[in-house]
């Protein structure tokens, strides 16, 4: 059993921690530390559908932002193929960040930090929002079921040679491009849900219940 498999009908909050607590004695195997009692935050109910049935969620924070992974689905360990390269795989998701304005990799004072050079990354919705619009998640029979039937995909062309009537939004309502001379790309956005993985942000196509789903964290902001 997981922590995502627990579920109740309107039991006390201790009774659901001891739950958790008896469940985690019986694990044989190395527990993650996100899982152990202590590293458990819990969000209280986040109900199923119209029912009262709900389940608790472990939240867990990172403390480094600066690289952000964007899921293609939410899929955590399948490879793709890469249509141009017969036999080549990529991972189930892509890395973005924010890098710094004139960093000098040549004089790096850090040259262990593989991230060295980028920002913490503040909105990873936003982040990962952009990705989407670009058209870089839009992988060819692996998620096509993501995108709605009746979307309309964006011409061809650069985006600075179309004319949009609105600002592009995340779900959040928040500007994909703060500067208003980037324009959108217009490509399909679902909804998104921050989750961690390998103490990294995840950023996975799905609602809410996504990350319990797959057996890990929800992002502690």
């Amino acid at each position: 059993m997981n922590l995502s498999d627990v579920r109740y009908p309107a039991d006390t909050k201790q009774a659901v921690r001891d739950l958790l607590v008896q469940e985690a004695s019986r694990e044989n195997k190395r527990v993650p530390w996100w899982r152990k009692p202590a590293a458990l935050t819990f969000a209280g109910l986040a109900l199923a559908g119209s029912t009262a049935a709900g389940v608790y969620v472990a939240l867990a924070p990172v403390e480094d932002k600066r690289d952000i992974r964007c899921y293609y689905r939410a899929d955590l360990t399948t490879n793709y193929p890469v249509e141009t390269s017969p036999g080549e795989t990529r991972p189930p998701y892509i890395t973005t960040g924010i890098f710094i304005t004139g960093f000098d990799a040549k004089n790096n004072s850090n040259p262990d930090d593989r991230n060295a050079g980028m920002q913490q990354v503040n909105d990873p919705i936003n982040q990962c929002s952009r990705v989407w619009d670009m058209g870089n998640m839009h992988l060819k029979g692996i998620n096509d079921d993501l995108i709605p039937d009746d979307f309309i995909p964006p011409p061809f062309g650069e985006p600075a040679e179309r004319t949009l009537t609105e600002v592009v939004t995340d779900q959040n309502g928040n500007p994909l491009y703060p500067d208003p001379a980037i324009r959108e790309f217009g490509n399909y956005i679902p909804f998104l849900t921050e989750c961690v993985v390998d103490n990294t942000v995840a950023v996975i196509p799905g609602p809410a219940e996504v990350c319990a789903q797959l057996g890990i964290p929800a992002l502690e902001n």
